[in-house]
């Protein structure tokens, strides 16, 4: 039975684990040669992120294992490939949440983690008065992108993303349903 906890910069480990979990499951779709970013190198931004009160992050726990993880925070006006340091320089966007991260262990895909995962950040979302919410996906990820428009996301635009080396496409929710 899954259980969640609010995640702290204390579980950085588990959440680095899940997101390169994640990066590596994406050479399944992604263009020949390429080779997924050592998320390692984002461990203080990870940490940063975390300790950041606006931060809302998640951990999703079988027997005290964690499986996987979702986060949020306040989005930011941005520039297509800005590093993750020049974003948190932005003006904050009023009213719109940005979902950071849901990974889950591809062991437990398919067992009901990512959609607790998700309607979990969600609520938080609405809870905390935000009205849209905006997450970044690869383009070519089916499985993803199915995930999310069945939970009513709705795709807006595509961009490359510099630092992942692939084709991300945005998608928004309506919170005020």
């Amino acid at each position: 039975m899954i259980e969640t906890r609010r995640a702290t910069a204390a579980d950085v480990d588990s959440l680095l684990a899940h997101v390169q979990a994640g990066f590596d499951s994406y050479l399944a779709f992604a263009p020949a040669g390429w080779v997924p970013p050592e998320v390692e190198r984002e461990r203080a931004g990870t940490i940063a992120g975390l300790n950041d009160q606006a931060t809302w992050a998640l951990l999703a726990l079988d027997a005290g294992h964690p499986v996987g993880h979702v986060a949020f925070y306040p989005a930011r006006e941005r520039i297509a490939g800005d590093p993750p340091p020049l974003l948190r320089q932005r003006s904050l966007i009023p009213g719109l949440a940005h979902l950071w991260q849901l990974f889950v262990l591809p062991d437990w895909w398919g067992q009901g983690v990512a959609p607790v995962l998700h309607d979990a950040a969600v609520g938080e979302m609405q809870a905390r008065g935000y009205q849209r919410a905006r997450l970044y996906t690869p383009a070519d990820h089916g499985r993803a992108k199915r995930f999310y428009e069945r939970r009513g996301w709705t795709a807006t635009a595509e961009e490359d993303n510099p630092g992942l080396r692939l084709r991300l496409t945005e998608y928004v929710l309506d919170l005020r349903r």
